[in-house]
């Protein structure tokens, strides 16, 4: 399964029930993972196109990890403490993280203590793009979600891309589903 990404993006779920335009109706938007770069900073934020025409900011609190919890991920690592797991990536080089299957991103000493979802109260267009071969080889759909005053307005198809990757765009008639 190839999917193209864009650089530095966000990320959009799209929930089943949400109609779009050229979309095949046996498959349903959600298999896909969706990125835009024109709601927030592109700085991988998740935001989710629920069925009803909203648009959610995911958002998470965290906490201190505790003792028993750090040591526990020092354990599923192969380490026999916190301190020892810690001291690893601070001497290691790179490579050798990378060779023992870790995250290249040092321990965190926080975990998220709760998820949720905000409504982010969308008030302009924005376009959000994606590929999946399993659904339709070599297709890349382009759409604007059109919002006032937090409600979806309209979804447009901008294009389609195909045969090789973005560049190659070869737009269709506008298709909007109005909302």
């Amino acid at each position: 399964m190839r999917q193209t990404t864009m650089g530095m993006y966000d990320r959009l779920v799209v929930e089943d029930g949400l109609d779009l335009p050229k979309f095949p109706a046996e498959r349903r938007p959600s298999e896909i993972e969706w990125q835009t770069k024109e709601i927030g900073h592109q700085t991988g934020q998740r935001y989710k196109l629920t069925a009803e025409g909203r648009l959610l900011r995911h958002e998470e609190e965290y906490r201190k990890k505790t003792a028993a919890e750090k040591q526990a991920e020092a354990e599923s690592h192969g380490f026999d403490s916190w301190d020892e797991y810690v001291a690893f990536y601070e001497d290691a080089d790179p490579s050798d993280v990378l060779e023992r299957g870790l995250s290249p991103l040092s321990p965190r000493t926080q975990t998220v203590a709760e998820e949720y979802w905000v409504d982010h109260e969308m008030h302009r267009s924005f376009e959000f793009h994606s590929s999946h071969d399993d659904i339709a080889d070599g297709f890349f759909w382009s759409y604007e979600a059109r919002f006032t005053h937090g409600a979806l307005e309209a979804i447009v198809f901008l294009g389609r891309r195909g045969g090789g990757g973005p560049d190659t765009l070869k737009p269709d008639e506008p298709d909007t589903i109005r909302f």
